[in-house]
């Protein structure tokens, strides 16, 4: 019961001091070690393998019927360009953080749309996961 009163105090510490929170999941969102939204991007950690994250980001894409206009990737890094049917650009960037870890940044439009990309987190990570 202690713990949990640190960790809200330390919580509410960081959202009043205006700081972009990372938040860690412990087990509610199988597969994602943690996420933030910072100026205009999400970025999450998949506890997934960088060419499985990659490969399950297509088709997340796919059947949220959005249209891939490029993509690249090496041994470590990557990034798929895409836009959506309102002319939106979606772009996701990949990064290898370890053998079973993957960081990925989605940034919906100019300025970026939080809900957005959240709703393709999600869609990823059911792709992963489920």
């Amino acid at each position: 019961m202690m713990r949990m009163k640190q960790m809200i105090c330390v919580l509410f510490c960081l959202m009043s001091a205006g700081c972009a929170a990372l938040v860690f999941l412990g087990g509610a969102a199988a597969g994602v070690a943690g996420y933030k939204y910072y100026e205009g991007s999400l970025e999450v950690i998949y506890e997934s393998p960088f060419m499985e994250t990659w490969d399950a980001a297509l088709r997340a894409l796919d059947r949220m019927g959005i249209e891939v206009t490029n993509k690249k990737h090496d041994l470590t890094a990557g990034k798929i360009s895409a836009m959506r049917a309102d002319d939106k650009e979606i772009n996701i960037s990949f990064e290898y953080k370890s053998q079973d870890e993957t960081m990925v940044t989605i940034r919906v439009g100019i300025l970026g749309d939080e809900s957005a990309s959240n709703t393709i987190k999600e869609e990823i990570r059911k792709e992963l996961f489920e």
